[in-house]
């Protein structure tokens, strides 16, 4: 009866391991694919431009449009009545001086309604430097558009070892957005408070659809009352 028991276990367990890991392989294919995505020209009279890395992508949600990028978009058509132009200037993996090199030199063949942020993670992800990153980040907020709406770092949940490195960034952050007229949008807290594993894609850093639902809340709080 034991051994019966230890070998459904063994194969519960190796079971899991294969749903593990090609969820991971679909995560990391999709890079490719939300990037393709993207890409596609879209219209609309009304042109939403975000910049950032994978999360802008939507990467570990089902479907592109299901990140907060995509969630965002939909609130503004339904809150303007029009139709909602998105430029996803974002790439996976990009930092802080990718943003100022790469993506902020394409943003002025746009003029757009409504612009979306959020970098920093991979910054703090790797060796940390929090005087070095005030530098940059600081550089990177006197060169946004005015009122330009800038999600902070979310709460990892103690999962992740860089999350007092998060909090630290936090505060440069916040007094990069306040000195350069910059909207602050909250995902450090909004996250922390809804904390759930449900909130994780299979990698247990990017959000899932769930997660990505409450960073598009957070972003809309901010946004909604600039529309009325």
């Amino acid at each position: 009866m034991l051994k019966k028991i230890l070998i459904g276990i063994a194969v519960l367990i190796a079971l899991v391991f294969v749903i593990e890991i090609i969820a991971l392989l679909r995560l990391k294919a999709s890079l490719s694919s939300y990037a393709t995505y993207w890409k596609q020209p879209q219209t609309g009279s009304f042109t939403y431009v975000t910049l950032g890395d994978s999360a802008a992508q939507g990467i570990g949600a089902s479907k592109p449009e299901n990140g907060y990028v995509g969630l965002i978009a939909k609130q503004l058509k339904q809150e303007t009545g029009k139709k909602v132009r998105v430029v996803n200037l974002s790439v996976s993996g990009a930092k802080i001086d990718d943003v100022i090199n790469k993506q902020l030199p394409q943003l002025k063949d746009y003029k757009p309604d409504v612009v979306t942020i959020e970098i920093g993670g991979n910054d703090v992800a790797g060796k940390y430097n929090s005087a070095d990153f005030n530098k940059r980040f600081t550089k990177l907020a006197s060169l946004l558009p005015k009122d330009t709406y800038v999600g902070n770092i979310p709460y990892f949940g103690g999962r992740i070892k860089h999350n007092p490195q998060a909090i630290d960034a936090n505060k440069h952050i916040a007094i990069a957005t306040k000195n350069n007229d910059l909207n602050l949008v909250d995902l450090q807290k909004i996250t922390k408070e809804r904390d759930s594993l449900r909130n994780y894609a299979s990698d247990f850093f990017h959000p899932s659809n769930r997660g990505y639902q409450n960073w598009s809340d957070a972003y809309w709080e901010a946004i909604r009352p600039s529309l009325q």
